[in-house]
């Protein structure tokens, strides 16, 4: 019978083991001022994040994992909530709930809430789980506040899903989206009369929560971050799928002027981009100008590569140009239209880009164009006829503005690529509530197999 015992508290131990291998595998490292591993070195623990307050309902009562009551708390559209980061530490012992993060080094925050300008709450060095459930920023089990992992992309989405199909009890129809920056959840809980609804988008570089959009009964909180920029220091890279013809193609400035030529090849080059700063527009751009209303013009340094079987060469290489040149020797643009890689005053809701690529290319010859947003992305198609006919489609990330996709064909020339790190066919994730993950799967089947060959060994135990 002892023997038996232990070969059940065995495989038991197994399964714990298994399940925490699956989900829990961040690395455990002490706070004490230290960023963890698993976070992101960039993240500033003397520094000050601000959010805007895009919406608000009624106030609320901030409840504490001792089920006290720290006070009322509200603000108002166009107020602030400041936190900055205290350190990571061990999850607060009161809080039995829990969540799917690790119960160590969880970030802890100081947080300032604003209302009519004034401070109206402050907390001090709370945990990452008392502010998510308190400004129901996360649902159910995924507790995910202001930060997130930022190398543990593929366990946060599966952990979403999981939560969505009840792993915690309750279920939500979850859509997933994923891009160059940033990673998107929304949740909308399903079966109830005061569901919760929540859209919560991260930067996957840092980890920081940039917007969120919750509702709960009366409870309503949007919120963006104000200090969020796109990062000019980084060199984007885009894969090259295809490049045709083969052989060299010239580049000229904006007024048709020699000025080199480049090369790479169909799955065999890269073009990379670093962005020098925002500036005039060029001086030798033309009108229209679709983009007059922009504070400052993207100018860019880029190098075109082909990868040979011998070497690599950079075939080209030209400093501090403007992105509009860019767009209009590489076809990543419209007639008239030149977005090229970086598309300017993307957030200005007042700016219509279905109307300025049709002013933009009234001359052109059977046009037909194409707009469709999703949660995160500008998927935009041109096709025209004529003497000079071009088909083009280019995807841009909504809040950035960056290219992340561009396939365009114009004469004798074609160029497909797409920046590194990022899936063109499986951005958008739809999972209903009643399908079960994968994920689920797996775990349910090793509970089913544990018990199964607990009950034969106690059955066979009873025969001897």
């Amino acid at each position: 019978m002892m023997k038996n015992k232990k070969i059940s508290i065995g495989l038991i131990t197994f399964f714990m083991i298994f399940q925490g291998l699956l989900f829990f595998s961040i690395q455990n490292v002490k706070g004490n001022g230290i960023i963890p591993p698993q976070y992101s070195e960039e993240l500033d623990l003397n520094g000050e994040y601000i959010y805007n307050i895009l919406d608000f309902g009624e106030a609320s009562n901030w409840i504490n994992f001792s089920d006290n009551s720290e006070g009322q708390w509200s603000t108002n559209i166009g107020d602030k909530i400041r936190i900055n980061i205290t350190g990571f530490y061990n999850r607060d012992p009161n809080d039995v709930i829990g969540d799917i993060f690790s119960d160590t080094d969880m970030p802890w925050f100081n947080i300032e809430i604003f209302k009519d300008t004034n401070l109206n709450f402050t907390l001090f060095n709370v945990s990452n789980s008392e502010l998510a459930r308190n400004l129901k920023i996360g649902f159910s089990g995924f507790q995910s506040g202001f930060l997130i992992p930022n190398n543990q992309t593929e366990w946060i989405r599966a952990n979403a899903t999981l939560e969505a199909n009840g792993a915690s009890d309750l279920t939500a129809d979850l859509a997933m989206e994923e891009t160059f920056n940033f990673l998107y959840f929304r949740f909308d809980q399903y079966g109830e009369t005061h569901n919760q609804k929540t859209e919560l988008i991260y930067d996957k570089k840092s980890g920081l929560l940039v917007k969120a959009n919750t509702t709960l009964g009366d409870f309503k909180l949007a919120l963006s971050l104000t200090n969020y920029t796109l990062d000019i220091e980084t060199e984007y890279k885009y894969n090259v799928n295809t490049f045709e013809p083969l052989g060299w193609a010239i580049w000229t400035d904006l007024w048709g002027n020699y000025k080199d030529i480049y090369a790479t090849g169909s799955e065999r080059g890269w073009v990379l981009v670093n962005f020098t700063g925002f500036y005039h527009r060029d001086p030798l751009l033309w009108d229209p100008d679709p983009f007059k209303y922009a504070d400052g013009r993207p100018w860019l340094d880029i190098k075109v590569v082909y990868q040979g079987d011998v070497r690599t060469d950079i075939t080209m290489q030209m400093n501090n140009i403007s992105d509009s040149e860019c767009a209009n020797n590489l076809l990543i643009s419209f007639p008239g239209f030149l977005s090229g890689f970086l598309l300017p005053i993307v957030n200005n809701e007042t700016y219509d880009i279905k109307a300025e690529v049709i002013a933009a290319s009234l001359f052109t010859v059977d046009r037909e164009f194409t707009y469709e947003e999703t949660d995160l992305t500008i998927d935009m198609c041109f096709r025209c006829g004529g003497s000079f006919p071009q088909e083009t489609r280019l995807i841009y990330e909504k809040i950035t503005g960056l290219l992340l996709y561009v396939d365009t064909t114009g004469q004798n020339y074609h160029l497909e690529m797409i920046i590194e790190n990022y899936e063109l066919d499986q951005n958008v994730v739809d999972i209903p509530s009643e399908i079960p993950s994968f994920s689920l799967i797996v775990i349910v089947s090793v509970v089913l197999a544990t018990t199964l060959i607990i009950i034969k060994i106690n059955k066979k135990k009873m025969r001897l």
